[in-house]
């Protein structure tokens, strides 16, 4: 019932009392990609799989400058600030209001992107892809894509509203603490 019904309702609720709440916050971060990057100030990989492997836009605030050669220097020191704190992701609410994504789930991967043979179980892609997940509660950007899917089986076999939670809550915890493991 509660990955049927009201994990969506509880989706969909709170998506948009956090967009009323943080538009103000989103407008100043449009503003402060734009002076600092350039247009656009969208992602450059928009598309992701979904539920059911469908393929959605997501969306997400540009913290990379366009075609730089040094990896080193991708980021201004404004725009590593607005990606460490994951305040990049903050659209990603509208994608949680529209039913592409959830607030937590496994994350989305880019179609197409170099993902361990045979080790992808179809379980990830029976929920919808979350704004944070298990696996961002437990390690962040530091874990290979092998290691994301097995948190993916892990987090899907525990599916409930107290584990969701949890990671909600860690992940904040994580963000605050800028914790980039």
């Amino acid at each position: 019932m509660y990955k049927k019904y009201i994990k969506r309702l509880l989706d969909f609720i709170i998506s948009l009392i956090l967009i009323i709440v943080l538009a103000p916050l989103m407008i100043i971060i449009a503003l402060i990609v734009l002076i600092d990057l350039g247009l656009p100030i969208h992602n450059e990989i928009r598309e992701r799989e979904g539920l059911n492997k469908k393929i959605f836009i997501m969306y997400k605030f540009r913290t990379k400058k366009l075609k730089s050669k040094n990896l080193k220097n991708k980021f201004t020191k404004v725009s590593r600030v607005i990606d460490r704190t994951r305040l990049n992701e903050l659209p990603q609410l509208f994608n949680v209001l529209k039913g592409d994504m959830s607030l937590v789930g496994p994350r989305p991967f880019i179609p197409g992107d170099d993902l361990p043979a045979g080790e992808i179980s179809p379980k990830r892609y029976l929920v919808r892809p979350g704004m944070t997940g298990l696996a961002q509660a437990n390690g962040c950007r530091n874990l290979t894509h092998k290691e994301k899917l097995k948190y993916d089986v892990i987090y899907y076999d525990n599916l409930s509203f107290k584990n969701d939670f949890k990671i909600i809550m860690k992940t904040i915890i994580n963000v605050f603490k800028l914790d980039r493991n």
